[in-house]
């Protein structure tokens, strides 16, 4: 095959360039580091370094959230802490009380501060965080939680929250609760004094009955009691399982106390005869509760033997709240460790994929030094032989 003279300049110079093309790119991954800057660079290690760095990118998310979490964990527990501190006062003074040579005077001014300890309390369920959604609210977290009411002559706490939990998650697998429940906390306290009341559904009068009390714990009695109205302003007081009544035809006063069996309660509006309220013994109380109790008794016991039994109660009701929070922030604690355990795998997790996305995508320095140096020989040699070849001529024969 014959190959003309142009056809071999072209030929040199096209060879030539593409090996300085390949010389210029290697000198462009030794001087910036990195191997693939296109992906036609390596079009298999390219889409591997896009998918680990999605990855990277999605723990890196796990990690603020959490973060968010644990914030979020941190602050209910100090909350709680705080409330702990708060019934370990209240418990303290109710000790203190449970001293029959206090005067009428000392007694007030300790209530004073129950009333006070109460609104504390009031304010620590009330808790929001940096984003103003309360802690202890569940899904309403735009709306107080914890609101004081009033229903006839019984002051109580009303709780306007829900059971809503909010789940976070930490990582592809796992997912954290960062709710606690505030009725579970503050609400839902178990007590032998506690009492539940209702309406009958029949009922055809307007009347609405308050929270019940265990006013006086040296004469209660536990047991399942209806206050029947006989006329609109009349009420007799039975004992359900005996079917016999404790009170009979007690006049009717609108939002006035009603008393039996150490029991306080009262009833608003407007009942009709026939109309049927129901008080039994419950579950639970509330700590807000709790301590309005113990101030009620300090102000208004009228025996030495009512006040010590409503105290006894009370240390014993204030033991249990302070389990509530117990258990409240030993959940807590418990989660905020397995979110400090999934941040120490997660973050292994980026260093060890940053280090694999590394080794594919990062320039080998010792390879690619090897590599150039190959190369610029090669294109001498290739440029030393052009030389000759071009140099050889038949005129240079016919001298």
């Amino acid at each position: 095959m014959r190959i003309s003279t142009t056809q071999f300049y072209l030929q040199g110079l096209q060879a030539f360039g593409n090996q300085q093309v390949k010389l210029a790119k290697l000198q462009e991954q030794i001087s910036t580091g990195v191997r693939i800057a296109n992906p036609s660079d390596d079009p298999a290690g390219a889409a591997r370094v896009l998918e680990l760095e999605q990855e990277i990118k999605l723990h890196e998310q796990y990690q603020t959230n959490i973060t968010l979490a644990n914030q979020r964990l941190s602050l209910q527990d100090s909350t709680l802490q705080g409330a702990e501190n708060l019934l370990q006062r209240v418990r303290e003074l109710a000790i203190h009380a449970n001293n029959a040579s206090l005067d009428q005077v000392s007694r007030d001014a300790i209530a004073d501060e129950l009333d006070q300890r109460r609104q504390e309390l009031l304010s620590l369920a009330n808790t929001v965080d940096s984003n103003g959604d309360f802690l202890f609210a569940g899904f309403q977290n735009q709306q107080r939680p914890f609101v004081f009411d009033k229903t006839g002559s019984v002051d109580h706490v009303r709780f306007n929250g829900d059971e809503g939990e909010r789940w976070i998650q930490i990582s592809g697998s796992r997912q954290v609760n960062t709710d606690t429940s505030g009725r579970g906390l503050f609400m839902e306290v178990r007590s032998s004094a506690a009492l539940n009341e209702r309406a009958n559904a029949a009922n055809t009068g307007s009347g609405v009955i308050a929270p019940a009390r265990v006013f006086d714990n040296s004469v209660y009695v536990p047991g399942d009691y209806e206050i029947v109205f006989t006329g609109p302003n009349t009420y007799d007081v039975v004992d359900v399982a005996t079917a016999t009544n404790i009170v009979t035809g007690a006049a009717y006063s609108d939002s006035q106390p009603i008393e039996f069996q150490g029991i306080r309660t009262s009833i608003t509006g407007a009942p009709a005869a026939g109309d049927r309220f129901r008080v039994s013994q419950g579950q639970y109380q509330d700590m807000f509760e709790i301590i309005s109790n113990l101030s009620d008794t300090l102000r208004s016991s009228s025996t030495d033997a009512q006040r010590s039994a409503n105290y006894a109660q009370a240390l014993l009701d204030l033991d249990s709240a302070y389990e509530n929070l117990l258990a409240g922030r030993t959940g807590i604690g418990g989660r905020m460790n397995a979110l400090d355990a999934q941040k120490d795998d997660n973050e292994a997790f980026i260093v060890t994929t940053t280090q694999t996305v590394g080794e594919i995508r990062d320039t080998d320095l010792a390879e690619a030094i090897s590599q150039l140096t190959l190369e610029q020989t090669t294109l001498d040699a290739a440029q030393a032989v052009f030389a000759r070849i071009t140099s050889s001529s038949l005129f240079n024969f016919l001298r």
